[in-house]
């Protein structure tokens, strides 16, 4: 399995990944108050950046080949988990900056990048094999407008900005993103099974 995904994962988007959104958290650290709406952008990125471990373009070969649809999905989830893993840590490392709810914002990549895993999962599941692209450009384009424009930060708070501000809801919406990803797995279980042929 793990020669698998080091074959077949994109090491080099996920590389470009962690390290703008490195370069995202770090701005925000040095000033939160002017540039917090980067956050949101890097939530959008980590998660933008995961999707491109389930593009399979030569899907239409690999389906027929004896490993399954959920055998190769496994695999390349070793691509997310290494990418999340740096993500924590750069939360961790410039918690300075973020205005004492470091373990909030590290929440919200991996609920959104849980939730987007899930879509490109599903997708796939569905015969798409290269769901990534509409997918990363939707995510990234709606953190960063939400996290500019903050259009519903009177009902609903996406990326809660300031020490005052309302985590508590932010936390409880991100925790929806998760678990409506994974309810959008389990909906299609059974399908997804059958097109892996049980591998």
């Amino acid at each position: 399995m793990i020669r698998h995904a080091v074959r077949a994962l994109p090491w080099g988007v996920l590389a470009v990944g962690a390290v703008v959104l490195t370069g995202l958290l770090v701005l925000v650290q040095r000033w939160p108050w002017t540039l917090w709406p980067l956050e949101g952008g890097a939530v959008g990125l980590v998660s933008a950046s995961a999707v491109w471990c389930f593009d399979e373009p030569l899907a239409a070969v690999v389906d027929t080949l004896p490993r399954g649809l959920a055998w190769r999905t496994a695999a390349r989830s070793l691509g997310v988990v290494v990418l999340l893993v740096v993500w924590v840590g750069v939360v961790a490392w410039t918690r300075s900056g973020l205005f004492g709810h470091a373990p909030d914002v590290a929440w919200q990549g991996v609920a959104a990048t849980v939730g987007a895993g899930a879509l490109a999962t599903w997708r796939r599941s569905g015969g798409v094999g290269s769901p990534a692209r509409p997918i990363a450009a939707a995510l990234v384009a709606v953190c960063l407008f939400v996290a500019l424009a903050r259009p519903f930060e009177e009902q609903l708070t996406v990326f809660p900005y300031g020490p005052g501000a309302d985590w508590a809801g932010g936390r409880l919406l991100w925790t929806v993103v998760a678990l409506a990803g994974v309810a959008l797995l389990a909906s299609r279980g059974t399908a997804y099974l059958h097109r892996s042929g049980g591998g």
